[in-house]
């Protein structure tokens, strides 16, 4: 099998998981959306760590201040002890070593996360996601790219996106 064949496996092998867990995710997000967020809440960050894909669901929000930074310490950890972002037996598995996994199944949580989140997801904020050591986020909204210079400007101007 060559690389094309293994990428297109592997993006189609994470696809389905992300199919199974779907409704559990959107449960939740619908259950954020009703959430008030504190006074001085700007935007929603929406942090994950691919080193975590194949042991938990290392997915945290939370909100943030003008200055980026966390009104809350807790955050919100999704489908915490309910599931993993990509199981060990298709982000482990060698066949993949070539294709980058954790580059590919970044890119597809992001997608995932940013259908789900313009489905069920709060609109009253700004939010965005990204790897938590990550400087580029995308915007929830758009899925565009976003820098952090730029989110923080927009938060500390008032601008939704």
């Amino acid at each position: 099998m060559g690389e094309d064949d293994n990428k297109k496996k592997f993006v189609e092998r994470v696809r389905r998981h992300f199919q199974e867990i779907t409704p559990q995710l959107n449960m939740e997000m619908a259950m954020i959306a009703g959430q008030s967020w504190e006074e001085e809440t700007r935007f929603l960050l929406i942090e994950y760590d691919a080193s975590e894909f194949s042991e938990e669901f290392f997915v945290g929000l939370w909100a943030m201040d003008a200055d980026g930074e966390p009104v809350d310490r807790e955050g919100h950890w999704f489908l915490k002890g309910q599931t993993v972002v990509v199981p060990s037996e298709i982000y482990d598995d060698e066949k993949y070593e070539a294709i980058e996994p954790g580059e590919t199944a970044s890119e597809l949580l992001e997608q995932w996360f940013a259908q789900a989140w313009r489905a069920h997801g709060p609109k009253a904020l700004p939010a965005y996601i990204g790897h938590h050591d990550s400087y580029f986020k995308t915007d929830l909204a758009t899925s565009e790219e976003v820098n952090w210079d730029s989110i923080i400007a927009r938060a500390k101007a008032g601008l939704a996106s």
